[in-house]
């Protein structure tokens, strides 16, 4: 489908519109850095949103040659944002954004007074903005005011006290002056290489019960201190640190769950009602208990955990257990935590779990380990030997569990 850009009487801004703004000048481009009244953004048409399948001329008429330059619209995208609003305004909880980046091809009217640098005040348009970044945004804002509709996203029932205060909100903008808006793509594509947040830092600064018990069990562990990556998903094989922040998390949420850890949100759901049924101090306990002992039963983990690894050499320490063992093993250290979830659930206690694992003569954790044949550790079908290969799916990963339970319930 080609996009239709609106036609000119459409998309004609209504009136005027102000706004304080900080006025700066960087390589001869004037910007303004300042908030914006959402409902009069969009109401009075100074940015027009409409659902469509291509780029920008959705937006906004064509005021240059160029046009304004932006993604596709993405209904998935727009909706998580549209979500995120009407879900902050009900529980009454502040919003997050980043600046949406709008430009104008004419300049701006400015009152203002010295700052240094800049000049603080107001900034007056009668003209139309492109939106430079922030597309999908505008969307949602719209969808949540009831201006607009895109095709694919559903608007949440917002109640009159969410709505009244969506009505009021204010979005942090950068408005730049860019004549005949040549330079909007080239800015755009540099705004989008920013590389995206991991799920480590998504999940290392969420809210939610089951990061803050992760957060806090770094805290009380001394086997993790330091030793936990927080800005990547996962650990790098040059890397000094055990595990990724989500990597973490996710043996956290297979001790507390067992193997109910098919679905985020039930993941979020079951974690919560854990917390709500028996306290997070209590849980922050267990847990401490429970990744303590382990750290104090495995022989490459107790050495760390203890501190009995010089400063210096913790790297290649931790490089080594990675390399030889699979002590640093993301798929281990899941399959051991649903296993003694799962002791639990039968009657046996975690101290003692560990320790017929630890003492039975079957099980070592060596990247060879014939227990962890054909589970963790891949095998050759042709030959029946190890390919060197860890395995960390869904199913080698239960099945690994399933043969650790069997150890932790004998005697």
């Amino acid at each position: 489908m080609t996009p239709q850009a609106p036609a000119p009487e459409a998309s004609k801004p209504k009136g005027a519109l102000t706004f304080k703004a900080i006025r700066v000048s960087d390589g001869g481009r004037i910007s303004y850095i300042g908030a914006m009244p959402v409902y009069d953004l969009i109401d009075k048409r100074f940015v027009a949103p409409v659902a469509s399948a291509g780029l920008s001329p959705e937006i906004l008429e064509l005021v240059a040659t160029n046009g304004p330059v932006q993604r596709k619209t993405n209904p998935g995208h727009v909706q998580a944002i549209l979500d995120y609003i009407a879900g902050q305004a009900e529980q009454g909880e502040p919003w997050a954004f980043n600046s949406i980046v709008l430009y104008s091809t004419t300049p701006l009217a400015f009152e203002g007074v010295s700052i240094g640098m800049g000049s603080a005040g107001e900034a007056r348009t009668t003209e139309a903005f492109s939106v430079g970044e922030g597309l999908h945004r505008c969307l949602a804002w719209a969808v949540a005011l009831g201006l607009a509709k895109v095709r694919g996203v559903k608007r949440p029932e917002i109640s009159e006290q969410a709505l009244r205060r969506i009505e009021l909100a204010t979005i942090p903008v950068v408005v730049i002056e860019e004549g005949d808006l040549r330079r909007q793509k080239g800015d755009f594509n540099k705004l989008n290489q920013q590389k995206p947040l991991t799920s480590s830092v998504l999940n290392l600064t969420d809210n939610s019960d089951l990061s803050q018990l992760t957060r806090q069990l770094i805290h009380d562990v001394p086997l993790f201190s330091g030793r936990i990556d927080l800005n990547n998903a996962s650990v790098g094989v040059r890397s000094d640190k055990l595990l990724a922040f989500s990597q973490l998390r996710f043996v956290v949420a297979s001790y507390l769950l067992g193997k109910r850890t098919r679905q985020t949100k039930k993941i979020e759901q079951g974690v919560a009602q854990l917390v709500a049924e028996r306290g997070s101090d209590e849980l922050r306990a267990e847990l401490r208990t429970v990744f303590s002992e382990v750290a104090t039963r495995f022989g490459g983990l107790e050495r760390l955990h203890r501190d009995r690894v010089l400063p210096e050499q913790t790297g290649d320490f931790v490089r080594t257990l990675r390399r030889e063992t699979l002590l640093a093993s993301n798929a281990a250290w899941r399959a051991l935590f649903v296993a003694l979830h799962g002791a639990k659930q039968a009657g046996v206690d975690a101290v003692t779990a560990i320790d017929r694992v630890k003492h039975d003569q079957a099980i070592t954790w060596t990247r060879d380990a014939d227990f962890f044949k054909g589970s963790l550790l891949q095998v050759d079908p042709e030959t029946g030997k190890l390919t060197g290969r860890l395995l960390s799916s869904r199913e080698s990963i239960d099945t690994a569990a399933d043969k650790l339970l069997a150890v932790m319930q004998a005697g």
